[in-house]
């Protein structure tokens, strides 16, 4: 029997020293119907030509040059041109296991489900696999409603009431989609200049209307820590902009009519992106004075504290709690040298 097309989207803006290893990766799959749609955002060093290399080696390959968007606007490119059954997204720094769409593809037939989730491993600078986040949940497969009470919400966050945490990852890099259940939903990916956690924002929107998930309790892709990433460099505006971020999921979760249990699992998202942030900041290249001082900004900020104030921390890790609770005091010298701490 034949298997059905499916297509990959790769969005790809100056990642020349990366471009090839991802590349091989999904070349080389052991499913071998497939349609590779390079996105090249207007990028500056080599990728452009690199991609046109690949497409000439590969007729699976299909290249778009287009004027530079950003991310979510190159995945939406990528939609555009997407012919097959399913799609995926991923990364183009990044890479996965040459049996990842094999895998995918026969979990979702298997259900004749709208998505397939599944894990992930983290891979240091140097090569190194550090973590591999595998899925562990109640089953294999859920429709319906519990899509929006059990999937989305452990997407989202570990449930603050129990500390149950499934490896559920909110990306979308980590799932197989139906391209029947996009077109449906005529779903598109948001800018991450408009919104800093596009995915999260994206996803809450089409989750509304899926309805059937089903995971993969596998690591089958590997995100890479590569020297250099704009994550790990601190900006001024990245604490306003997710700011900017949560409150617009909140209003998003309003407007979609989901449960507080989703609201209450986007602050703990919130609260790792701060964390996240002020990692950042605590290894920023200016004096110490001016790095506490910025921190200072951010933990008092009446915005934080409100959501800090609300959360619920007694399931929460022996570590994160002491954070939590030491930035709910503001005790900023304390709160600089856990963060420096975890860096």
């Amino acid at each position: 029997m034949t298997k059905e097309l499916i297509s990959i989207v790769l969005p790809i803006y100056n990642v020349e020293k990366y471009l090839d290893r991802c590349i091989r990766s999904i070349v080389n799959q052991s499913y071998r119907n497939l349609e590779i749609i390079l996105v090249d955002d207007g990028s500056s060093d080599q990728c452009p030509q690199l991609c046109e290399e690949w497409a000439k080696k590969d007729k699976r390959i299909k290249v778009i040059h287009k004027e530079n968007a950003g991310l979510g606007m190159a995945r939406n490119t990528g939609i555009e041109y997407a012919t097959g059954k399913y799609i995926c997204f991923f990364d183009s720094d990044d890479y996965v296991a040459l049996d990842t769409l094999e895998k995918a593809y026969q979990q979702i037939e298997k259900h004749n489900a709208e998505l397939v989730l599944f894990g992930f491993c983290n891979v240091a600078s140097d090569g190194k696999t550090k973590k591999c986040t595998i899925p562990h949940t109640e089953k294999e497969y859920y429709q319906g409603e519990s899509v929006r009470t059990y999937v989305l919400p452990n997407l989202i966050a570990p449930d603050p009431k129990t500390g149950e945490r499934t490896n559920l990852w909110m990306s979308a890099w980590s799932c197989m989609y139906s391209m029947d259940a996009i077109r449906r939903t005529n779903w598109k990916f948001v800018s991450e200049r408009q919104y800093i956690s596009e995915d999260v924002f994206s996803l809450l929107h089409l989750y509304k209307d899926i309805e059937s998930v089903t995971i993969l309790p596998e690591a089958l892709y590997f995100y890479c820590e590569n020297g250099g990433s704009l994550t790990h460099t601190y900006r001024r505006d990245r604490y306003e902009k997710n700011k900017y971020c949560y409150d617009a999921c909140q209003a998003a979760c309003l407007e979609l009519g989901y449960n507080q249990d989703v609201k209450d699992r986007l602050a703990f998202q919130y609260v790792s992106n701060i964390i996240g942030a002020l990692k950042t900041l605590v290894t920023a290249d200016c004096s110490k004075d001016v790095r506490l001082h910025n921190l200072k900004d951010i933990v008092a900020d009446n915005h934080f504290q409100n959501v800090l104030n609300k959360m619920n921390v007694s399931k929460e890790t022996f570590n994160r709690k002491c954070l939590i609770v030491t930035m709910r005091m503001k005790l900023f010298h304390i709160v600089y040298l856990l963060v420096r701490a975890k860096v």
